[in-house]
Formats: structure tokens, sequence, C-alpha cells
């Protein structure tokens, strides 16, 4: 049972060097609980718009496909979506102490309270969570 963050997400939306594995772990724990935040939605929005507008690597007309692609992808793998607002206290508590932002607390704040490992290619947030000794990231292979 993983939490999902909007890097898995977004290396779908945007076929990064992440792509296959974000894609096999999607697929390999379909039948699982997987759970995620709805601000997903709109971090995985933003990594479209800033392959598209800032990096110009995605076209704009492959960028109207892809932006109709986040929706579904999202609600159909994630057997539950929660709101950011159910965790806001203890998000930001747990930022404080983690010294991390509070969009990566979120979902750490998510997994620890649901006893899940968070699914993540965010190596800094890894090696940062590691140094408190709180190993609960795995990164698809």
């Amino acid at each position: 049972m993983f939490v999902i963050d909007s890097s898995i997400y977004s290396s779908i939306i945007v076929k990064d060097q992440h792509y296959e594995a974000a894609v096999r772990f999607l697929k390999q724990h379909a039948k699982n609980k997987l759970i995620t935040i709805d601000f997903a939605y709109i971090e995985t929005a933003n990594v479209l718009w800033k392959h598209t507008y800032l990096l110009k690597r995605i076209p704009k007309n492959t960028y109207k496909t892809l932006k109709a692609s986040i929706e579904p992808l999202i609600s159909n793998s994630a057997t539950t979506i929660y709101t950011f607002k159910e965790l806001l206290q203890e998000a930001l508590d747990n930022a404080i102490d983690l010294g991390i932002t509070v969009y990566d607390s979120a979902y750490i704040t998510l997994a620890i309270k649901n006893q899940y490992k968070l699914a993540s290619f965010d190596k800094q947030l890894q090696q940062k969570l590691k140094s408190k000794n709180l190993n609960i990231i795995h990164t698809p292979t």
C-alpha cells in the first residue's frame, strides 16, 4: 500500500526519464490500495505547464492531449484521494519538524497516518528523511 506523490503522475504525463518505472509501478500495484492528495492534480498540471511553457519540451498540440489525461490518470489509479484540508495542521507541523516543504509534508503525513510507504522519485526528499531516520520512501524501478 502506497501514497502516490505527484512525481509519479508527472513522469507519466510528460514522459520523462522515470516514465517506464512510473507506468510499471502503477500497473503492478493497481490492485493494491493507492492513495494520494487532491493537490496532486495541481502539481502534475504545473509540471506539464513547465515542460510546455518554460522548457518548450512539449509542443502545444501535444499539451492539449496531455492536459486531458491528468484527471483520469490520478482519479483512476488512486482508490482514495484525500483533501489537503484534512492534513493541513499535521502536515504543517511535520514540515516544520522535518525541515521540508508543506507540499512534501502532506504526502509524508498521509503516509505516516496510514502506515504506508510514499512512492516518489524525489531523491532529495528521500535523503532528507533518511537523515531524520524516517525511511518511508519507495522509489519505483
